[in-house]
């Protein structure tokens, strides 16, 4: 074989290597993007997975929140079952004294605080949030009663029943940047309900009174449920802030029953009070002043109210004078009728 023969031969074989190399790196580029091809149909097939099984594990998620929800009231109904027992004693004594007042323990619910917090979470334009006051409407009637006195059974079903109704349209009108597990978390939150448990005067917390009432309360809660204490009680204008028939309807019975097991020792301005209660001892305190520019003189009347001295300063203090003294005074016996 010649030079030029060799020659042609090694061309051939070059460009042979050549597009072997060509072939080699094709097949590379090729086997890249069939495993990109294959990632990508796994994925695809994942999500269809995924997809196809989201309403059966939205379900089971849902079910799981509810479990929780209601072990979340079964908690709030074992509270008040404590309290009910810790403070039967109370109530049972309240209830002995005949007095207005009663012990009440039950939950309290802020369905407006709750309705604002997922009104924050959806587009109020979209059907049918756009309804004025819609959510409020629907919590009010079908969630307010069980939240409030309903059993963790009985809970669970209305909120079942209320995403059933609104869940899907609820997911549907999420803001942007809100997503499904903020909804979720607003649904079944339970801030906006609490445990509540107090004394009331004619079915009204305390907290609610006025301070006259307030004070009339604590007075006669104190006196209700101090039959244990013997020691003397000082008390420092009881009718302060107080009508005439409250003073005689809510003070005067608890201190008549009181003084019979202990000393009452009481400061007051209402010359009711004195005869009402059937006053043994009663001191008057008289304050003249002979100069403009001088401090008044004080004086002491002591007695009983049989004493004339003693009558006369109550008479000049009670509304109603002397004839009203004469018919209080026959009605508790102080003094003989004429």
């Amino acid at each position: 074989m010649g030079l030029a023969d060799l020659l042609a031969h090694v061309k051939e074989l070059a460009d042979a290597l050549g597009l072997d190399r060509a072939l080699a790196v094709r097949k590379s580029q090729l086997e890249s993007r069939l495993t990109v091809l294959k990632a990508n149909e796994e994925a695809a097939r994942g999500e269809r997975t995924n997809a196809e099984g989201a309403a059966a594990r939205r379900k089971v998620a849902q079910d799981k929140r509810l479990e929780s929800y209601d072990a979340v009231f079964e908690t709030l109904r074992e509270e008040q079952e404590h309290l009910d027992r810790l403070y039967e004693p109370l109530r049972a004594r309240l209830a002995e004294t005949g007095a207005k007042l009663s012990f009440d323990v039950g939950r309290v619910v802020d369905v407006e605080a709750w309705v604002a917090q997922g009104e924050g979470l959806l587009d109020l334009r979209r059907t049918p949030f756009s309804g004025q006051e819609y959510l409020l409407s629907e919590a009010r009637t079908h969630l307010l009663q069980p939240w409030t006195n309903g059993t963790s059974e009985e809970v669970r079903l209305a909120m079942r029943a209320f995403l059933e109704r609104n869940g899907g349209p609820a997911l549907a009108s999420l803001l942007q940047g809100v997503t499904p597990a903020d909804l979720g978390e607003w649904l079944f939150s339970t801030d906006h309900i609490r445990v509540r448990y107090g004394i009331e005067y004619e079915g009204v917390p305390i907290a609610n009174l006025s301070p006259g009432t307030r004070g009339v309360v604590l007075l006669t809660l104190y006196l209700a449920l101090d039959e244990w204490d013997f020691r003397p009680l000082i008390i420092d204008q009881p009718e302060e802030n107080l009508d005439p028939r409250s003073v005689y309807a809510d003070l005067v019975p608890f201190f008549r029953e009181a003084a019979q097991r202990r000393q009452i020792v009481m400061v007051t301005h209402n010359a009711n009070l004195v005869v009402n209660t059937d006053s043994d001892q009663v001191i008057v305190a008289i304050a003249e002043r002979e100069h403009a520019d001088q401090l008044p003189t004080v004086g002491y009347v002591a007695g009983g109210l049989e004493n004339p001295a003693i009558r006369q300063a109550v008479c000049d203090l009670l509304e109603g004078g002397e004839d009203a003294f004469r018919k209080r005074g026959r009605r508790y016996r102080v003094l003989a009728t004429p």
